[in-house]
C-alpha cells in the first residue's frame, strides 16, 4: 500500500500542486448529483479505454454512461451502461441493435462517489503561483475495494466534494478515471461538471430491457465499475 500510495501522491502533485495545506482529518463527503463527461484511461500504454457523458444520481445511487462517437475506434457497438448500486445490478445496453444484458453488480465503490471507508491523506491547492482565480482546493483520499482487492487514490473539491480523477490499481490493471478536462482551472471544473441530473429519463431503462433475465456470473469473476471499464 505504500508504494501505491507513493505513486498516486506523486501523480497529484505533478498535475500542479501549488501549496500544501494543513490538513484537519475531513469527514467522509458525499458527491451532488451530477452531469459531465467521464474518459478512463489505461496507464500502461496510455490507452484510453472509454470517453463519454455520464449521469449520477448521488440519492437512489445511479450512474449512466453513454460513450462517445467522438472516441469511437473501434467496430462494436459504443458502450451503454446503467448502474443501479442499490439494487446491486448493471445494464449493458446496445441501442442499435435494440439488445441488453443484465448482471449481476458486487461492489457500489465507482469513481463518482468516494467508497465507504476512504481514508483521508492531504489537503493542497492545484493551479496557479500568480491568479488566485485559477486556484482549486482539494482533498485527497486513497482506500481498498474488499471485492476486487484493488486500491485507488480519489481527487475531490472541498466543499461541495466533486470528483475529478480517481487512480484505480489492481494486480492486473490500472486505470485512470477523469471527471473533468482541466484540473488546474476552477472554472473549468465548475463549467464542465454540473451538479444536477440534467435529463432524468437517462435512469429509466429501455422498454427492451425490462423482461430480461439476470445472467449468470462466472465462477472466480466479480462485478464491479472498475472492471467494467477495463474490458472495454
Amino acid at each position: 500500500m505504500q508504494d501505491f500510495a507513493f505513486a498516486a501522491l506523486s501523480i497529484w502533485l505533478c498535475l500542479g500542486a501549488t501549496a500544501l495545506a494543513e490538513s484537519h482529518g475531513p469527514q467522509h463527503c458525499t458527491s451532488p448529483n451530477m452531469t459531465g463527461v467521464l474518459t478512463v484511461m489505461a496507464l500502461t500504454g496510455g490507452e484510453i479505454k472509454a470517453t463519454g457523458h455520464y449521469s449520477y444520481d448521488s440519492t437512489n445511487k445511479k450512474l449512466r454512461f453513454t460513450e462517445s462517437e467522438m472516441h469511437l475506434n473501434k467496430t462494436e457497438h459504443l458502450e451503454d451502461y446503467l448502474m443501479l448500486f442499490e439494487e446491486g445490478v448493471f445494464y449493458d445496453i446496445d441501442m442499435k441493435n435494440q439488445s441488453c444484458k443484465k448482471m449481476s453488480l458486487h461492489s457500489h465503490a465507482h469513481a463518482l462517489e468516494l467508497p465507504a471507508g476512504a481514508a483521508h491523506q492531504v489537503e493542497l491547492f492545484l493551479g496557479s503561483d500568480t491568479v488566485q482565480e485559477e486556484n482549486i482546493k482539494v482533498n485527497i483520499w486513497m482506500g481498498s475495494v474488499a471485492e476486487t482487492k484493488g486500491q485507488y487514490s480519489a481527487l475531490t473539491t472541498v466543499g461541495e466534494c466533486l470528483p475529478l480523477s480517481t487512480f484505480y490499481s489492481t494486480d492486473s490493471i490500472t486505470l485512470l478515471f477523469r471527471c473533468v478536462t482541466h484540473l488546474t482551472c476552477i472554472k473549468q471544473c465548475n463549467s464542465e461538471v454540473v451538479t444536477e441530473v440534467k435529463a432524468p429519463e437517462m435512469f429509466t431503462l429501455p422498454s427492451f430491457c425490462e423482461a430480461v433475465e439476470l445472467e449468470e456470473t462466472p465462477k472466480g469473476q466479480k462485478n464491479d465499475f472498475f472492471n467494467i471499464f477495463n474490458t472495454v
